[in-house]
This record gives structure tokens, sequence and C-alpha cells, in this order.
């Protein structure tokens, strides 16, 4: 149905892709705030001709930078009015519009992606300024210091606060390039949930259910962990947010595409309730009440070109702008209602004449004749579905068999965490009663695959699909072997407090092994040895009994985010608590240690670009001086020469910049892989251990103290501190 704006505001400047907010920066009055071309912050203020006839209703501010992210909020309840923050490549800057001067300033060189202000956890005495950047998520408070930081595995690129757990506390989701949605209670990753493209956009619904957008047209809501329903576009999500719009008090996930398209769609079922049209993308989904009419909130929807349209809800005060049916559905919507009822009524006729048509050719030939002759398969015909592994293809191969004379013909396969392009035909020119199907996933990650298996006779061209539900185990690519031809030089070692059975029957379960066989309460130790099919790197895990105290886990691998993967297998299958280990990673050590170098040297030679621009900048205007009093004076030679020298300079200037750029996105890549270790090693740990070993390294890192982080990194925060007198 298409929804009736409430409002309607054409400006004249273009509103760029998520970087608008909404601020009460008087404290009183919303103002419409969008980052437009030029490096460009615009304060469009509806309200500012009440008062004063000579106040613009749009004011400028020129950042001069490319602004990468927007938004606004009572980061100081003390002063009753809303701060703007605006991010970009290198910096944060937190603005007061009313009184037009700088909250705070703040360099951030891993680059501002995502931003959004409010209360953080146990931070929540506070508001913070939230920046999500380069594998990294930074919280600032009013004075612009750090109140809180993180780790993430990639690119932060949608944020969202939100009491998921329901303690009252904010806790913030998160979306990165690593495909990945994170839950962080504190410091802390309380969940994840693995997706199939880069994450775009977040938006709470309540209790633990959020919507999600990535950035291939994907759409859709999780419960917890469990996904609901999800969608599927050829378009681009351009804006993404979450608004009652229906007046049911459930709120609707509001899409915003790039082909100009807006969407609601219910949260239970993904059915598109309302819809309206743009003349060009999308770029903005906000929530406030505009137009303070007592009708409450407005969803306001802003688009590239600077059209702006608010919606009301259904049960809003006042008349334009209601969804109420009866109201505001005129001819034209009704007509346009009855066009798609015909339209299902013409499809679900179609296929009924399908079906008969279909059961007569059945019937003439014959249904109590041959299989073979007729189409038809034994009543009683099943396919089932198991894994196999085949090391000299290097992958797992699904297997697909029927228990009868029946052969399968082709197979359709459905995942997006395994296939790139979310499903996979595959015909078999030579029908059997047992099919493979290769399979080779990118990560260790648990996934569910919904197979389609046409089943038929070896003669019939008549096909029977059966559906298959397999799912797909998170180290399915792992080959056993009886022995490694040698132990991998890197390990991490636990000590958990938990039977010797346990965790062999955990092995099993993980790995689809039989190694608890073998064990029992007097068993001294257990263990198994694999090779990874994807990357040919043995995996050894080898568990010793420590008596009362439990038992020590010594995992053998070569990666850092292997190891962290069994160990958070482990600490989930077990119900673990808090974790801590004593890492041993030489080749990850030796590769953070040449990336910290790296980054020492890109610092000091941004520095001493910056010294130049600067010295550059004072004899640019000792020679546009001296040009002009050359020019006064009349002296063509020396303004010439003058104005030679400065073109000279600005070529020198702009070969200057490219340098600055250059090392700009290498210092951003060296501070990526930082970042990227940090969460690596926190993956080796849980609970407590995981937050204190995240809070440490990051102040080794700001007093620039090496040998503290490597030893914070080997042994945890508390050890650490014991063992080298770390403050």
């Amino acid at each position: 149905m298409p929804l009736v704006p409430s409002f309607r505001i054409k400006l004249d400047d273009q509103i760029l892709q998520g970087l608008a907010t909404v601020g009460k920066f008087d404290g009183k009055n919303p103002c419409l705030t969008c980052a437009t071309s030029g490096g460009k912050i615009f304060v469009y203020d509806p309200y500012s001709r009440r008062d004063e006839q000579d106040t613009p209703k749009v004011r400028y501010l020129n950042i001069n930078k490319n602004i990468t992210a927007v938004a606004s909020g009572r980061l100081d309840p003390n002063i009753g009015r809303d701060i703007l923050l605006v991010g970009t490549n290198t910096d944060v800057m937190a603005y007061d519009v009313e009184e037009n001067r700088d909250v705070f300033f703040k360099e951030v060189p891993d680059g501002v992606n995502a931003m959004v202000c409010g209360r953080v956890g146990t931070h929540n005495q506070q508001p913070l300024a939230v920046v999500g950047g380069s594998c990294n998520i930074t919280g600032y408070d009013a004075d612009g210091e750090e109140r809180f930081w993180t780790v993430t595995g990639d690119n932060v690129r949608a944020m969202a606060l939100a009491d998921v757990t329901g303690d009252g506390s904010n806790e913030l989701l998160v979306g990165s390039d690593d495909y990945e949605i994170r839950v962080f209670a504190n410091d802390d990753a309380i969940s994840e949930v693995t997706e199939a493209e880069k994450v775009v956009g977040l938006a709470h619904l309540s209790g633990s259910r959020f919507g999600y957008a990535l950035e291939n047209g994907t759409v859709g809501v999780y419960e917890g962990r469990k996904r609901k329903w999800r969608i599927k576009s050829k378009n681009r999500v351009t804006a993404f947010s979450a608004f009652d719009l229906t007046g049911d008090g459930r709120k609707e996930i509001c899409v915003g595409w790039s082909n100009g398209k807006l969407e609601v769609r219910n949260q239970e079922t993904g059915e598109v309730v309302y819809k309206d049209s743009f003349k060009s993308p999308i770029s903005a989904l906000l929530r406030a009440d505009y137009r303070q009419d007592g009708g409450g909130d407005d969803m306001i929807c802003c688009s590239l070109d600077g059209e702006v349209r608010g919606y009301k809800t259904q049960g809003a005060l006042g008349g334009v702008g209601s969804l109420k049916d009866d109201e505001f559905m005129d001819e034209n919507v009704k007509e346009e209602t009855l066009v798609e009822l015909n339209q299902k009524r013409q499809d679900l006729l179609a296929e009924l004449k399908g079906y008969e048509r279909n059961t007569r050719a059945l019937y003439n030939a014959g249904v109590g004749g041959e299989t073979e002759t007729t189409g038809t398969i034994p009543k009683d015909t099943k396919v089932n579905s198991s894994l196999e592994m085949n090391p000299e293809e290097g992958c797992g191969e699904v297997v697909l068999s029927t228990n009868n004379d029946t052969v399968i013909k082709a197979a359709i396969l459905f995942s997006e965490e395994i296939f790139d392009e979310e499903a996979r035909f595959v015909y078999f020119p030579n029908p059997q009663r047992v099919a493979k199907v290769a399979i080779k996933p990118k990560k260790d990650s648990a996934a569910d695959v919904a197979i389609k298996v046409l089943v038929s006779s070896r003669t019939s061209s008549t096909y029977h699909v059966f559906e298959v539900d397999f799912r797909l185990p998170r180290f399915c690519m792992y080959l056993p072997l009886k022995a490694l031809p040698q132990v991998p030089a890197s390990s991490v070692q636990v000590r958990i407090a938990e039977r010797l059975v346990k965790i062999a029957k955990w092995i099993d379960d993980a790995f689809m092994l039989q190694t608890s066989r073998e064990v029992d309460d007097y068993s001294e130790e257990c263990g198994c040895h694999m090779v990874c099919l994807r990357d040919s790197k043995p995996l050894s895990i080898r568990a010793v009994n420590a008596g009362d105290d439990g038992c020590d886990v010594v995992v053998h691998c070569d990666d850092m985010d292997t190891c962290g993967e069994v160990i958070q297998d482990m600490t989930k299958a077990l119900g673990l608590g808090d974790v801590e280990c004593t890492a041993d990673f030489p080749y990850d050590m030796e590769r953070l240690r040449e990336t910290l170098t790296r980054v020492d040297e890109y610092n000091a030679l941004r520095s001493r670009l910056v010294t130049d621009v600067a010295d550059a900048s004072n004899t640019i205007k000792h020679l546009i001086i001296r040009a002009e009093d050359s020019r006064i004076l009349k002296d063509w030679k020396t303004m010439t020469r003058m104005y030679g020298e400065l073109r000279d300079l600005n070529r020198e200037l702009i070969r200057e910049h490219q340098k600055r750029v250059e090392n700009h996105e290498a210092l951003l890549a060296a501070l990526r892989e930082v970042n990227q270790t940090i969460q690596k090693a926190a993956k080796l740990r849980a609970g407590g251990p995981k937050t204190k070993m995240v809070a440490a390294c990051r102040q080794a890192i700001k007093v620039n103290n090496v040998h503290a982080l490597f030893k914070i990194i080997q042994l945890g925060a508390d050890l650490a501190e014991q063992t080298a007198g770390f403050e």
C-alpha cells in the first residue's frame, strides 16, 4: 500500500548517502542536518524565521574534508542541547551548532566509518560519541577523552545502541566488513552471527530481535542468533531503519533502495506493508518529532536530490499523513490493490491447471504401469545425505543417495554462507543412485544447506523433487590423520574445570571423529591430529587430565585465528565462563613486531609531511604578497617571477598531497593488522580475561610499550602485569 507523506520539503542541496541526522541544537527545535557535496554540512532549521527574520533557514559548515559519518545527540547532558558529530577519514569533531564552536576535535588515524551517540553498557553514567573505524570501536566523552575501546574483525560499517539483553544497559550492535554481526556488552562480544556479505545496516526492533542489511541487497531479521526471514533484491540498500508505522506497537523494517524505492516490511514475515518511491536514491531514514504538532515522531525519508518526506504512524494525531485506510486510500490505491489481487488469482489458476494437466498425463499413461514408462517412483523412495572428505581435490563432498533403483539427475543447493552466488545447480550427465557435490567453505562456520534433489527412474523425463535439509558442521574442512609429520610451532594452552570424557565428546561433535570411544574417567589424555583441506595447515588438539583441577587443553596450529575458533567453540559447547590461556605464536608476533615498526615509520613520515606543508603555506603567503606588491608597482618582471614560483610550489604541494594520501592508506592498513592481531588474541580467551586483555593491549599501544603488548598477548593481562610490572 502506498505511503502518504505528512509533509514534503525540497532542498537545494544534495544529501549524501547515510550522512544525515536530526538534532535539537538549541534544545527545543529539531533541525535536519546533512552532509552535501564539497565537504560541507548544512543545517536546515524550519523554525528559525519565527524569532529572527534575518536568520536563514539553511546554514553551512565547511569541513573541507571527505565526510564519512554524521550523528547528533546529548553528549553533554548539562548543557541541555544536542551536539553535532562529524567524522572524516582522519578525525572526529564534536560541534556546538548553537554557539558555533568546537566541543572537541580528535585525530583518528583509523578513520571514521560509522558513528552513534548514547550510553554504552556500564559506561552509561555519561553519553559517549561511539566511533567505528578500521577494526576498532572508540567511545569519547564530552571532553574528547577516550572512555571505551574494543576491537572487531574488520572495518566497522554499521552500529546501533539498544538493550538487547534486558539488563537495563545498552549493548552495542556492530556490523563489519568480515560479514559478522556482533553484540558488545561493555568491551566483550557476547554474540556473533556470520552473514554472507558486508553488513551495511542495523536496526533494533525489540529485545534480542534486530534487522540487518547487507551490501548485496539482502535485508532480514534475527531473533538472537536465529534468522527469522530474509529477502534479497537486485538493488542496493542505501538507508535502513526501524519505525512503527502501522501503530500496532511493533516496529517495522524500513528500507531505502538505490532505485529510489522505500519499503516498510513486517518484522515477523518480511511482507511489504507500505511503500513509496522517489526520483533519486534514498539517502537516509531518520526519526524525530519534526513538526512538533503533538502527533509523535515522524519517520523522515531523505533522497539524494534533496527531497525530504515525513510519515506519521497510523495512530498519529492530526489529519494529513495518517495512514488510515478508510481516510486516505483513494481510487488509484484501490485500483492498484485490485490489480495485485487479480494477478495473484491468475497465478493460482495457472498453477492449478498445471496440476490438472500432469494428473491427466499420468492417468492416461496408466498409474498402475511400470516406473520406467509412467514416470512414477516407489512410494517409499527416500534421499539420504552425508558428508565426506576428498583430500585429492582439497574439499568436502555432500553425498546424496536414494534407497532404491531410482537415480539422481540433478541437485540444487542453497546456502549463502558457502556459495558466493548463494545457490548452486549441479547436473549429473550419467545419473546414478549416489551423487556427490563438492563444497569448500571459505571459513570455519556452521551452515544450513537446503537441497532440492531431482529424482526419477533412469529413462523417465519426469522428475520428482525431494527437499533435504543438511547441517554442515563448523569444522567440516578438517581431515583426520593418525599423526602429523611435524607439530606446528604455534600453540595455545588453557586449563578448564571439566572432565576428560566431556572434552573428548566435544572433539567428536566438532570434528566428526570417534575419540570418545577410547576415553573413560581413568584415561590420562586424549586428542586428535588433522589437516585443513582449505590451506593444508595442520591442527593438533591434546587434552591431559590434571586431576582435581580439570584438564589442560593444548591446541597446536600456526594460524592464530583457527586456534581462536577452536577455543571459542569449546567454550560455548562446554558452557565455560572465564577462560585464560598461555599463547605462543612466534610467527604472528614477528609479523606484529614488523607491523608496529611500520606504524612508527608512517607516523614519523606523516609528521614530517605536515611540517613541510606548513612551511610551504608560509612561503605561499610570502610569494602572494610579493606578487601583489609588484603588480601594484607595475613591476611586471618580478610579478611574473613570483607567480612562476607559486606555480612550481603548487605542483610540489600536489605531489606532497599524493604522498600524504599514500602514507595515510598504508598507515590504515598497518593499524588494521595490529587491531586484527589483538582481536585474534582476544578470541583465545573468554569472559573477564578476554575483556581485560583487550583493555590492557589498548593501554600498551597508547604508551607505545611493545614489550608489554607482547606479554599481554602471551600471558593475559593479569599475569603479564605480575611478571613484567606493567601498569
